[in-house]
């Protein structure tokens, strides 16, 4: 870390301990050479929005080092926002960026991930969508308390009500392999289906049974599993990525990862269910209610999730489309550009100008550096 960065951390620290916020407008810090100077990695020197009371805020979770209204570069002249908020006794930390006035864009993460997986994506449509990114239950900097339920359809009713606190009563939803499990038990609840206006979803199975080699579920349900050494870098530098990322964003990745009480908590959302289990509740209780548009979005260099398992999911739902990517299980870290042209492509035609229900997208693959 540089000397001036250093300094600006120690700074932070110091604001943050001492309660004292540096209020401003986000239109301040207008433009990457400027945001440089005030940044450090991995996490921003604290200034606010100037409307810090848009939602309701409430303490942090223990541990965490944003805070309520706390601004971040995320790039391409884009400046993303941190809240955090209770909902049915839990402390949910999430993301926005764009003008709130826009259309609403919902990210739900998968595993091992947080809010900022999506960030590349996130900032590519925020000039025409407010976009929004939770940590679920259990991830980043969202509740992990023992006493708090972390599991799937928990989650799912927390992101019901954080839809509620935004004022988005129709949305669309983007989201990632468990991530999409949530996004099951979001749909399953009828009336939140009828406020979803597309849905894209990458990279977790849909009405066939997950393909092998299947993730260890049986491991993953024990906190000693998610406690190993190196394993965010680990799982991006297997064979689950195409890219080779770089330092600064393993870095940020790894951080993210490392705040207390995620590998037990992680844990315990891998507890009582299954691959298995998910698929008959999916097929019983969401895949009838996904009447609205729906892009499944699949890496074929997934180890575990072969181009075959879709052959017929396009004709489960009304309106349904597959495409296929030269990407592997992170599309999104991989190759954000693609992923949002797909979602901007979606939200605005439903799927209607593409006649064909099964495609292939090549992607060239240029991750985007950090600042």
């Amino acid at each position: 870390m540089k000397l001036r960065n250093r300094l600006a951390w120690i700074a932070a620290k110091f604001i943050v301990s001492a309660g004292i916020s540096l209020v401003t407008s986000s239109s301040v810090f207008a433009d990457e050479a400027t945001w440089e100077k005030y940044s450090y990695e991995p996490y921003p020197i604290p200034y606010f929005v100037d409307d810090v009371d848009r939602y309701p805020s409430t303490t942090p979770t223990e541990g965490s080092v944003n805070r309520h209204g706390e601004i971040e570069y995320i790039g391409e002249g884009v400046f993303a926002t941190h809240w955090f908020t209770e909902i049915d006794g839990a402390a949910w930390h999430y993301v926005t960026a764009g003008d709130p006035s826009n259309d609403v864009v919902l990210f739900l993460h998968g595993y091992p991930d947080t809010w900022y997986a999506y960030s590349h994506v996130m900032a590519k449509l925020s000039d025409d969508y407010y976009v929004v990114a939770p940590d679920s239950l259990g991830y980043g900097q969202s509740d992990k308390r023992v006493e708090v339920d972390v599991s799937y359809a928990s989650s799912a009713s927390g992101v019901s009500k954080l839809m509620d606190i935004i004022g988005a009563d129709r949305f669309y939803l983007i989201s990632h392999d468990r991530g999409s499990v949530i996004s099951d038990h979001l749909i399953a609840d009828a009336d939140m289906a009828t406020r979803i206006d597309a849905f894209l979803r990458m990279q977790q199975s849909f009405d066939q049974p997950h393909g092998y080699p299947r993730p260890p579920h049986h491991l993953m349900a024990t906190a000693e599993f998610h406690a190993a050494e190196n394993m965010i870098r680990n799982v991006y530098e297997s064979d689950y990525a195409s890219v080779e990322l770089s330092e600064s964003e393993l870095a940020r990745l790894e951080w993210e990862w490392g705040f207390a009480g995620t590998p037990e908590a992680s844990a315990r959302t891998f507890q009582g269910t299954s691959f298995d289990i998910e698929l008959e509740f999916r097929m019983a209780n969401s895949i009838p209610n996904m009447t609205m548009p729906v892009l499944i979005l699949q890496g074929v260099h997934d180890p575990g999730q072969h181009p075959e398992e879709y052959s017929r999911s396009a004709d489960v739902i009304e309106n349904g489309r597959v495409v296929f990517v030269e990407a592997n299980h992170f599309i999104h870290t991989e190759a954000p550009e693609t992923v949002a042209h797909l979602a901007r492509n979606l939200f605005q035609k439903k799927n209607a100008d593409r006649t064909e229900k099964i495609s292939w997208e090549p992607v060239e693959f240029a991750h985007p550096p950090l600042p």
